[in-house]
């Protein structure tokens, strides 16, 4: 067994023996489906009762940002009711649009704002500040938006001019799934038809969710291309469980020696975010689906993880779609390949520079404060494992990946571990730390 308990801004995780047996664990609302069928709602004409929203601060920031818009978001348990503004969105916003760190919800939203013609200022906190927003704004005004930066070139804040936005064909630059997101956003509320052609198949959701909604999409190869049509909102909507939630705590079973299942009921299996289970699988761990079905367009099952039995292996990820399928879990596959023998490298990972952190470097940096052999090669992480490992205080830098990746290996260490500023797990997972104890 494993306590973990939230003691300030820290995280402390300390190791009690194993339980053997069958396990069953909830997870939250999945975080990038949750920013998109907001912002869907958001620019509908009818109300929505959100159930299983993610409840993590990442999606929180959205919430005021939607109320400067005129929506009405109220919260009855499980469950959000948002009321699109009557007429549709504002032609201006009422104030500046903060959306603290979020990446995601930043550039999404500056996608809808300049799809629906709406003029207002997008910006962030410091950290959220430093990173690209040309991977959107460049492809936006190809099709017509006004986007100018306030600051920095390339950086928030940006304003939206509200400019008519017009069809057509935009190739992306870099493999982001919130940069062809965005672009789709903006011609969804425009109700424009847009081809995007895609640097690399990533997650999704967009593409599922809009189709689900009764607008056309369309896929050839690398291009996406949506007709325009306007889009058809369910009374309700339901989202699936984060399967990046699911892989922190099915890492924490495996490191934990695997004894016994655990079970992750009502988890979202979409190809295109399930690159970390499929290491699992390549390390030796089984792995399967029950009860599948599709929800939204989506696909959802309850994951079967373990029992373990003998070694495992260590693995190698070189392909760019495989390590998108896996890109916020990089820092725990990481982790798990510093606890297997023999040498594990994760390629192609050039994109972790612009995360909340490098996480190239943060992973390297909060593995060696475990002990851990790791070096940074390129746009490459590879761990030497099978080394000794020691329990004691590790940092988090601030980033919830980071400091769940860092709770689940030391979870499998005698001792206790402090995660240093590891309270910052809520920015995704809220509950995490009961989550892993009640592995």
């Amino acid at each position: 067994m494993t306590a973990a308990r939230v003691s300030g801004a820290d995280l402390r995780v300390r190791t009690l023996p194993p339980a053997a047996g069958e396990r069953a664990v909830a997870v939250p609302g999945d975080k990038s489906i949750s920013h998109r069928i907001l912002l869907a709602a958001a620019a509908g004409d009818r109300p929505v009762r959100i159930v299983g929203l993610n409840p993590g601060s990442a999606v929180g920031v959205l919430v005021p940002a939607l109320g400067a818009l005129g929506c009405a978001l109220e919260r009855a348990g499980a469950a959000w009711l948002v009321r699109p503004p009557a007429g549709g969105l504002p032609r201006e916003a009422a104030g500046v649009l903060d959306l603290g760190p979020s990446s995601a919800a930043a550039r999404l939203l500056l996608g809808l704002l300049a799809g629906a013609g709406v003029r207002g200022v997008v910006t962030g906190d410091a950290t959220l500040r430093s990173r690209p927003m040309d991977w959107v704004v460049d492809p936006l005004r190809e099709l017509g938006a006004d986007l100018r930066y306030l600051g920095e070139p390339g950086r928030l804040p940006v304003y939206t001019g509200g400019a008519p936005l017009h069809g057509g064909r935009v190739r992306m630059r870099v493999g982001s799934a919130q940069a062809g997101s965005a672009v789709m956003f903006a011609a969804f509320a425009a109700r424009v038809p847009v081809e995007v052609e895609l640097e690399v198949r990533s997650r999704d959701h967009t593409e599922r969710l809009l189709e689900a909604l009764g607008v056309g999409v369309h896929h050839t190869g690398m291009r996406v291309r949506m007709d325009g049509l306007p889009p058809n909102l369910p009374g309700e909507y339901h989202l699936p469980g984060d399967p990046s939630a699911a892989a922190f705590l099915a890492a924490a079973h495996v490191l934990r020696g695997g004894r016994g299942t655990l079970r992750l009921p009502g988890v979202g299996t979409n190809p295109t975010r399930m690159g970390f289970f499929e290491v699992l699988r390549a390390c030796g761990v089984p792995v399967r689906e029950e009860k599948r079905r599709q929800v939204h367009g989506e696909p959802v099952s309850t994951l079967v993880v373990g029992p373990c039995s003998g070694s495992l292996r260590p693995f190698t990820v070189s392909d760019p779609g495989r390590l998108h399928a896996m890109i916020d879990e990089v820092p725990l596959a990481a982790a798990l390949a510093a606890s297997l023998p023999g040498r594990s490298r994760i390629g192609a990972a050039g994109e972790l520079v612009f995360k909340e952190t490098n996480r190239l470097v943060t992973t390297r940096d909060m593995l060696r404060a475990f002990g851990a052999r790791v070096e940074v090669e390129g746009d490459a992480i590879v761990v030497q494992g099978g080394g000794p490992l020691a329990a004691g205080a590790v940092p988090s830098f601030g980033d919830h990946r980071i400091a769940m990746a860092a709770a689940v290996l030391a979870s499998s260490l005698p001792g206790e571990t402090t995660v240093l500023g590891g309270a910052c797990f809520s920015t995704s997972f809220p509950g995490f730390d009961r989550a892993l104890s009640a592995l």
